[in-house]
Order: structure tokens, then C-alpha cells, then sequence
């Protein structure tokens, strides 16, 4: 990257990732679900996963939605945010200006455009923990939660190869918790994987070198995606939102005078919310290979220095001056692979190799998607708003010509990011899969009484957001632990 950095954000909170996330709510494409399900997992198919995205949701725009992919009742609300910036407006008329379709990217069709939902409540965010686990921790006798606890091994009996029980550090001391059925790790797709290396579940040879006695020798770490997307693709706007103090009052003023609704720009995540779904030129079937997600910023420091920028700003997100457009690479090729820290391997941040852009196909496609990108700029929409692309060539890539397919790759590898989806790196797959860590009972294979559940486990990446879809897998894997213990 040429000195840029890409950092991971953690969700090191109660809640995890679902309480720093974008909130969208999207569960990804049918397609993605019955690959998991022909490629040997069993009970993963659409319309076997479908009725535990339903049982989560309670949907609060059912009047606009198919009743068939979406109910209400359940823990995890679902809205559009009370507060619709302009340019959400102007971004959504433009796709469809282009020819797609409004369509709901949780429905029939993913491909198309439209408002996405969130995952909030009244124009406030509704974490996992807000939804699932405030409304009953003071009530359910059989859940105990140990906060400021660092788990650094899941204790495995090397005779049984049974898990047992964890340690964990508090307070300076190294304490344990034994379990009387099962432990499970739902630490995600990067700490998973370290938490199961620690404990002498993963590659031998990896193990080996960090002198951890291999109890199962397994992929983990191994395949890891993630929606690669580039930081530097600027949108320029005439229709400039100022960030100053005064605004920022008021705003803090409507956003309170009414509780519990909240409302103005601080009820929302602006521009987040405009979302499409498209298939370029490259893709082999009628499915969508790009998302598009557009981040507010200000542009003139955006520009000097998309990284620096994007890192210290601290105004909330409908404060900007332009956009980023973030293309998404929905169905990588690349794979990477996470590894226990060196020096330091349970305290230390595990060691994570994105290897984005190691099959050619990648790039392709994401240039692919940049150049449908602009052509909106000769919309209707983009004209009458007098919005347009910044096609002064980024600092590192001033030797192409902006708009050739030379100065998008450079603008790809040198200004590379993610929306942090990372996954697979806990692979769900059948005994005859050599990368497979757990079977399609997320049981972890050669452990009794193990097994993972966060979207480490996914075989391949869905076409969507992970929030939505890790509640589901959690969803499903309360019912197999239900089957096998009531």
C-alpha cells in the first residue's frame, strides 16, 4: 500500500462488531446461502436459513415489504432511519436513472437500488446486545457475563481431545470457567481462529514453530475474505454540508427533544444508507458482484490524504463537504490467512495477511465497478445537483491519466480498504474438505464439545453486509444446540 496503512476495527465491546458497525441490515444474496448448502453443509441452504433471519427480525416497514421474506416479533429491530439525507435521494435517483430497478436487497432480487434498513431503533443504533442480551441479563438465572476478562485458551483434555472449559485473565489473575456441555468461541473471524491456535487447534506446522502441542491439525486462519473496496474514488458536491459548531448544536437539540424518537442527521448514518447492487460486464451469472456504499467526508482533506483523513475524523457521519465511493468486491477470489503474533502470540494482534488482489480477477472486476461508478456523473440526478467525480489523478498515481484502467488499479492497490467484513477463516465444510474447520453442526473437527459461532465460518463471503447473517448463524446454532441438550 505504499506506506498507507489498513487498519481492522475490533468490536471489543458487549455486543462485538454490531456495536461500532454501519448498522446496515442486509443478509446477502439466495445464491450465496444454497452454495454453502451444495458444497456439502448440510441444512444451509436459503430456504432452510431464511425462517432464522425471519425469527431475529421485527421489520417496522412491513407496509413496503413481502410479508414472505419478512416478519415482526422478533428481538433484532429493523427500520429505515427517521432522517433521509439529500443525497441518499440523489445517489438512489441515479441508479435509477442508470436502469436498475428499486428493489429490497433482503427480497426476491438483490440486484438493483434503494434505502437500506438498519439496524436500529427510533434513529438510535440496536445492538446485538441492546436486542438480545439487556432485555434478559438481569432476569435469566443460567447467564452470568464476566466483562474486562481476556480469554487466552480454550482448555482442551489431550486424552478425550474434549473441550472443557477456558482461562482467562481478570483483574491480573489467570482464572478458568468450566463448561458442563460445551464451550463455544464466537470471538469472530479474526480472534476465532487465534483463540482456537492458542489451543492447539490449527496448522501443525504453524504450531509447531510457536511450540503449541497440536491437538487437531486444521486450516484455521486459513481462508480468509473480505469486501476489498478503495478509500481514494471522491465525489465532489456543490450542495456543501459545513461542519461547524452552531449546526452541530442544533442538531444535538433535535436529535434529543423528542425521546425516545430521535431524529435530524444525527438519527441516521447519512449517505451509508444509499445502497446498490449491480453486475458488471465480468460476472458469469445474473448475481450481483459490486455493492456500492457511499461515506460522507471532507473532501479537501480527503483528498490530500484519503487514509490520514479518514482515520482523525471525529464529526459525525452526515457531516461532509463530498463523498467516497466505496465499490465492494462481493465475491473475492484472493484468499488470505491469519497467524498467531510472533513475539507475543496471546496478548499480541494476531498476524493478518488480506493478500488482496492475488488473482487478477479481483482487480478486474472492482475497475469494473469504479467505471460504472462514473457514469453517473451523466445522470439526470448527479447534473441537477451539480455533483461530479474528482478526476485530478491521487497522490501515487499521477503518472496515469484519471479514467484509464491503469489509474483505477493504482488507485485499488494504492488506497486499498475494507468496510471490515472479514470471514471464512473458521471454514464450514464437509470431512472431505481439507480446509474445512468445523462440520455443518459448526462442531469443530477432531474436538468433542467445540465448536465456533460467528461468520469465521463461512465457506465463502455472502453478497452483503456480515451483520445480519452472523445473527442468523447464531440463530440457527442455539436451535443444534437445543436438538442435542433439550
Amino acid at each position: 500500500m505504499k506506506g498507507h496503512i489498513c487498519h481492522w476495527t475490533r468490536g471489543k465491546s458487549m455486543g462485538g462488531s454490531s456495536a461500532v458497525n454501519y448498522m446496515v441490515y442486509m443478509r446477502g444474496n439466495k445464491a450465496d446461502y444454497d452454495g454453502w448448502a451444495a458444497a456439502g453443509n448440510s441444512g444451509w441452504s436459503y430456504r432452510e436459513v431464511l425462517p432464522y433471519f425471519k425469527k431475529a427480525e421485527n421489520n417496522r416497514n412491513l407496509e413496503v415489504y413481502d410479508k414472505k421474506y419478512h416478519s415482526e416479533g422478533g428481538p433484532l429491530n429493523v427500520e429505515r432511519f427517521p432522517y433521509i439525507d439529500n443525497n441518499v435521494l440523489m445517489l438512489v435517483q441515479a441508479f435509477r436513472d442508470r436502469g436498475l430497478p428499486v428493489t429490497d436487497f433482503n427480497g426476491e432480487n438483490q440486484l438493483g437500488t434503494d434505502i437500506a434498513q438498519s439496524t436500529s431503533l427510533h434513529g438510535k443504533r440496536l445492538s446485538v446486545n441492546a436486542a438480545y442480551i439487556r432485555p434478559i441479563r438481569h432476569i435469566r438465572s443460567n447467564l452470568k457475563i464476566i466483562t474486562k476478562a481476556y480469554v487466552t485458551k480454550i482448555i482442551i483434555n489431550p486424552i478425550t481431545k474434549a473441550a472443557v472449559g477456558v482461562e482467562y485473565i481478570k483483574d491480573g489473575a489467570l482464572l478458568t470457567a468450566y463448561a458442563s456441555k460445551e464451550v463455544i468461541s464466537s470471538a469472530g473471524a479474526i480472534n476465532s481462529p487465534k483463540l482456537l491456535m492458542l489451543s492447539g487447534v490449527g496448522p501443525t506446522e504453524h504450531l509447531t514453530k510457536q511450540n503449541i502441542t497440536v491437538l487437531s491439525n486444521l486450516s484455521v486462519g486459513h481462508n480468509l475474505q473480505d469486501h476489498v473496496t478503495t478509500n481514494a474514488l471522491l465525489i465532489a458536491l456543490t450542495n456543501k454540508t459545513a461542519v461547524d459548531g452552531p449546526q452541530l448544536l442544533n442538531n444535538i437539540y433535535e436529535y434529543y427533544k423528542q425521546p425516545p424518537h430521535k431524529n435530524g442527521s444525527l438519527a441516521s448514518t447519512s449517505t451509508l444508507n444509499a445502497v446498490a447492487f449491480i453486475n458488471t460486464n465480468l460476472s458469469k451469472q445474473d448475481l450481483p458482484d459490486i455493492q456500492f456504499h457511499f461515506d460522507g467526508r471532507n473532501i479537501e482533506e480527503l483528498y490530500a490524504d484519503p487514509p490520514s483523513s479518514i482515520a482523525s475524523n471525529i464529526f459525525p457521519l452526515g457531516y461532509y463537504t463530498g463523498l467516497s465511493v466505496k465499490p465492494l468486491l462481493l465475491v473475492p477470489k484472493s484468499r488470505g490467512y491469519i497467524m498467531l503474533n510472533h513475539t507475543d502470540p496471546v496478548y499480541g494482534p494476531p498476524l493478518i495477511y488480506p493478500r488482496f488482489f492475488t488473482e487478477r480477477e479481483d482487480l478486474e472486476v472492482l475497475i469494473s465497478g469504479i467505471k460504472y461508478a462514473t457514469t453517473l456523473e451523466d445522470t439526470p440526478a448527479f447534473i441537477e445537483n451539480g455533483a461530479y467525480f474528482v478526476k485530478v489523478p491521487i497522490s501515487g498515481c499521477e503518472s496515469f491519466n484519471w479514467g484509464t484502467n491503469e489509474y483505477f488499479s493504482c488507485l485499488l492497490t494504492h488506497y486499498t480498504t475494507t468496510i471490515f467484513h472479514p470471514a471464512g477463516t473458521c471454514k464450514m465444510g464437509p470431512s472431505s474438505d481439507t480446509e474445512a474447520v468445523v462440520d455443518a453442526r459448526l462442531r469443530v473437527y477432531g474436538v468433542n464439545k467445540l465448536r465456533v459461532v460467528d461468520c469465521s465460518i463461512m465457506p465463502q463471503i455472502i453478497r452483503g453486509n456480515l451483520n445480519a447473517p452472523t445473527i442468523m448463524i447464531a440463530e440457527k446454532a442455539a436451535d443444534l444446540l437445543k436438538e442435542e441438550y433439550c
